[in-house]
């Protein structure tokens, strides 16, 4: 078996129980220490807002982090600064200690989970990029199923949220021994090459793919050529708005059920099934995404059904309108976020990915991050998330319109890209 499955299982691994423990696990822990510590919503929110926003501003430094040290170390690095972060919010309580925190916790967790997942995957894989990206992806959105019912669970057994981060430290450090045990920076690290094939056989599968309805650049775009093509931008904006809406729901879904009638442990169940139906959406798109159809048909599918979703959940009377909500929110997001991704290896090469990638994480995290304290701010002021939650259902409608202009760029169009060999 090409080792490459192997590390993908590994780093799949690494992604769901890291985004489970600390994304979920702050989301579904933030009801509890509001009603403990006597904190606004508004202020809690701030720190997951915080958390995202240094998830997103420190792409571009990790991105350049990996060049130098690997994905490997970055990964066993940021499971400790995680863990530390974890230590501290299980020992103090202020709100500037918990700011600091969760600001770090954020930064561990960029240093864990996409960022040097997509790079070992653009590494590793080629002719097969698109399902291995929906199956890592895929396993992100498993972190929400399994990761929010569990630490729910968690906070009832010990009737209290701060032991709990006692757990979100055990896992993060043993998805830093998983990457120092198990992962490898690239094949010829072990005497393999890309997709496990030698040079005749990447050649025949390049000629079959020619005939392939899914257009694949040649090329490899500089991180310049791609940011002047207004293609480029269309994918990071379209993509930033839907991961927008990902942190407002997954941050005060929760709270919005509650603020309905509808009780903790649904309102829990259902941040679990918009996990599984992420999930789906995500493995989906990459089964979908190599040959069958165009990402960008993909994404307009999926950002629509998350338009679809949000009202939904913002009209959601009774728990089966909430799950109702949840999946098509879910779904659609999980085709997006996989077919965005995907659109910026297929039209500007592997080479830079993880760079054009961060720019997309960078916009998303400035935008949901505003996006997740301007709603607790709303619900603070009008006793519930409908404004809020119809002003981004218009964002997403400009998002659609977005992704409706894209077209696959042309190679004349970048002089400064570089045929790949």
């Amino acid at each position: 078996m090409y080792y490459g499955w192997i590390l993908l299982t590994i780093i799949g691994l690494i992604y769901m129980i890291c985004v489970g423990a600390g994304f979920y696990g702050l989301s579904v822990m933030m009801p509890a220490m509001i009603d403990d510590l006597d904190w606004t919503r508004a202020e809690a929110s701030a720190g997951f807002s915080l958390m995202a926003m240094v998830l997103g501003l420190s792409g571009p430094l990790i991105t350049a982090m990996m060049k130098k040290i690997g994905p490997r170390l970055t990964i066993i690095i940021g499971g400790v600064i995680c863990a530390i972060s974890a230590g501290i919010l299980y020992r103090y309580h202020s709100l500037t200690t918990y700011y600091f925190a969760t600001g770090l916790l954020g930064l561990g967790l960029t240093m864990q989970v996409v960022l040097p997942g997509t790079e070992l995957i653009t590494r590793w894989f080629q002719q097969r990029r698109a399902m291995a990206l929906g199956i890592f992806m895929a396993c992100g959105g498993l972190g929400g199923v399994i990761g929010a019912p569990a630490f729910t669970w968690l906070i009832t057994a010990f009737d209290d949220w701060r032991p709990v981060w006692l757990a979100v430290g055990a896992v993060t450090l043993s998805a830093s021994a998983m990457s120092a045990i198990f992962i490898r920076n690239k094949p010829e690290d072990i005497g393999l090459q890309i997709d496990g094939l030698d040079n005749t056989t990447k050649q025949q599968a390049s000629k079959k793919g020619k005939a392939a309805r899914v257009y694949k650049t040649t090329l490899n775009w500089t991180v310049g050529a791609a940011l002047h093509d207004r293609n480029c931008w269309f994918v990071i904006i379209a993509g930033a708005i839907a991961v927008t809406g990902h942190m407002i729901i997954s941050s005060q879904l929760v709270l919005h059920a509650r603020d309905l009638g509808i009780g903790a442990v649904i309102a829990a169940s259902a941040l679990g099934i918009q996990g599984l139906a992420t999930t789906a959406g995500r493995l989906l798109a990459g089964l979908l995404g190599d040959n069958t159809l165009e990402p960008r048909t993909i994404f307009i599918f999926g950002i629509g059904s998350e338009l679809f979703g949000m009202l939904l959940i913002t009209n959601a009377s009774h728990s089966i309108l909430l799950y109702s909500g949840v999946i098509f929110f879910g779904l659609g997001f999980g085709l997006g976020l996989v077919s965005a991704t995907t659109m910026f290896a297929n039209y500007y090469g592997a080479q830079n990915m993880s760079t054009l990638l961060s720019y997309r994480i960078l916009l998303g995290t400035l935008l949901g991050g505003a996006g997740v304290v301007v709603c607790g701010y709303a619900a603070d002021i009008f006793g519930g998330y409908s404004q809020a939650f119809y002003f981004y259902s218009v964002v997403l409608l400009i998002g659609t319109t977005l992704v409706i202009m894209i077209r696959a760029p042309q190679h004349e169009e970048s002089p400064n890209a570089d045929i790949s060999q």
